[in-house]
């Protein structure tokens, strides 16, 4: 017996023609204009750390983000055969959100209608988070979609009964996790939810469905285990170091708004709407499928909740993207409030409104600057990859946070950079479990000296600082003291770029 609908009824080409369609609507959606934005210090930690020989990898996994394993030794492998351009590392990412987009279909056709499931797709498809994490060389994306496929595991092995399937699902489940642990807070999500459906106390066999599903669920945290410790355990030394990656800000706005839709105020305005009129109507069931409601609002409702229940015991661990994952469930509960009007004018309209909605952050979220802040590393490098000569040399700004450090221009984008001494560097940062390198900076008094020392022979020096950092009298005056007279000054997006020579030299 199902939980909710049986796929069954639907027509066999509707069966698999629907989710392909729903997955390529989304692919296309998501990926046009992926290659445009420049990367940020996020996308630039996913290729360094994708760029390192396999046995350097695996031995800084073993210091930092063991969280994301499994993504950057994917992407490891990806990059070694696509190369590390915009388009290349971002194209995983536009791949899982037409898997999910299908997966969602697939899912919501398990417990309602197929008009219900469409419109469910194509709220994937247009969502501005899930538009966002699916042009970001990070994990998130993938997380949305293994989320939902794991989903549709644990409805057909309740359906079906049969503990092959229980099998698989324990297996996705443990892969999931795998691939990034607060997935485990699905696990919640799908034993509330077999516990509480109504399908399942009306129907027989729920004793069996419950059984089925704890054993698989406790072999799945059981091979995992070692993975969950491990990212707990340094997640916790990393937060006892005053680490900034997590914890960040938490307001009504990062947990309300942009888990689900991102910057788009205008989404979130009809989306909220759309939701309190689904509230208003919950005790029609004619019009309102209770599983897919009460699935969809476990979803929404308990691993942001959870994460911030254990901010409060522990220390602040919640951040909008841990919780991209739960996205979907955002998509069950539009799609059904959407299909809940009698005419279907109604949905068509509501449905077109969303995506007119989505529009404009789509767009913006594919501008040159559209990432992290207005993230411009690309700009940084390109301006001085055209304006450098061999031998000049650079000093990219590496303090303040990590996000906006102009070096990271020099991470995202060392191509660019070929021909030209780094004269800042000091060592790498790998070693320690770091991302950055530990670099000579002109505010230090000791710093300086020894790059004064190392720009005895110099002629040409290209500094990048951020705008609201730019250099001031004191810093001028300083590389005058080198011998340096400034040339040029180019502004990027945020930062500023300077070319600094020496009169005698071949400036």
């Amino acid at each position: 017996m199902s939980i909710g609908h049986d796929p069954g009824v639907a027509h066999p080409r509707h069966r698999w023609l629907d989710p392909l369609l729903a997955g390529l609507l989304a692919f296309v959606v998501a990926g046009v204009g992926s290659w445009i934005p420049s990367y940020w210090s996020d996308e630039a930690t996913t290729v360094i750390a994708a760029r390192m020989p396999l046995p350097d990898l695996i031995a800084f996994l073993g210091q930092r983000d063991a969280v994301h394993s499994v993504y950057y030794l994917m992407m490891h492998a990806w990059i070694g055969l696509m190369g590390e351009s915009e388009f290349a590392t971002r194209l995983p990412g536009v791949l899982f959100t037409g898997l999910g987009a299908a997966g969602v279909l697939v899912l919501v056709r398990m417990l309602t209608s197929r008009m219900t499931a469409v419109l469910a797709a194509v709220v994937y498809a247009v969502l501005p988070r899930l538009t966002l994490e699916a042009i970001e060389a990070r994990p998130y994306a993938l997380t949305a979609a293994l989320a939902v496929w794991v989903t549709v595991l644990v409805l057909v092995a309740s359906r079906r009964q049969s503990w092959w399937w229980w099998l698989a699902y324990g297996a996705g489940l443990a892969a999931s996790i795998a691939t990034f642990v607060p997935l485990a807070l699905m696990v919640v999500v799908h034993g509330v939810f077999l516990a509480l459906a109504p399908a399942q106390r009306r129907r027989r066999g729920a004793r069996h469905r419950l059984l089925g599903w704890s054993l698989s669920t406790a072999a799945a945290l059981l091979a995992t285990a070692p993975m969950i410790g491990t990212v707990l355990s340094e997640r916790s030394r990393l937060l006892g170091s005053d680490d900034p990656s997590t914890g960040a800000d938490i307001t009504w706005w990062t947990v309300l708004v942009e888990p689900w839709f991102a910057t788009s105020i205008a989404y979130a305005v009809i989306g909220l709407v759309l939701l309190i009129l689904l509230g208003t109507r919950l005790r029609d069931r004619a019009r309102t499928p209770g599983s897919v409601v009460l699935l969809g609002a476990l979803w929404v409702v308990l691993p942001v909740g959870l994460l911030l229940i254990a901010g409060l015991a522990l220390e602040p661990v919640f951040q909008a993207r841990l919780v991209v994952f739960a996205a979907p469930g955002m998509c069950l509960l539009l799609s059904v409030a959407i299909t809940g009007f009698r005419r279907r004018w109604v949905s068509i309209a509501l449905i077109a409104l969303l995506v007119v909605a989505s529009a404009p952050t789509w767009v913006l979220q594919r501008q040159p600057t559209g990432k992290g802040g207005a993230a411009d590393l690309r700009q940084i490098a390109g301006y001085i990859e055209q304006q450098a000569r061999p031998g000049d040399a650079f000093v990219l700004d590496a303090s303040g946070t990590v996000s906006t450090r102009p070096r990271q221009a020099f991470y995202a984008y060392p191509d660019r950079f070929d021909g030209l001494d780094d004269v800042a560097f000091v060592r790498s940062g790998a070693a320690e479990g770091r991302f950055t390198d530990v670099t000579l900076g002109l505010d230090d008094e000791t710093q300086r000296a020894e790059l004064q020392e190392r720009l005895t022979d110099v002629d040409r020096l290209w500094i990048a600082r951020l705008q609201i950092d730019a250099l001031d009298d004191p810093d001028l005056n300083t590389l005058g003291g080198f011998g340096y007279d400034l040339a040029q000054e180019h502004r990027t997006g945020r930062s500023v770029v300077y070319l600094f020579v020496r009169p005698d030299g071949r400036g």
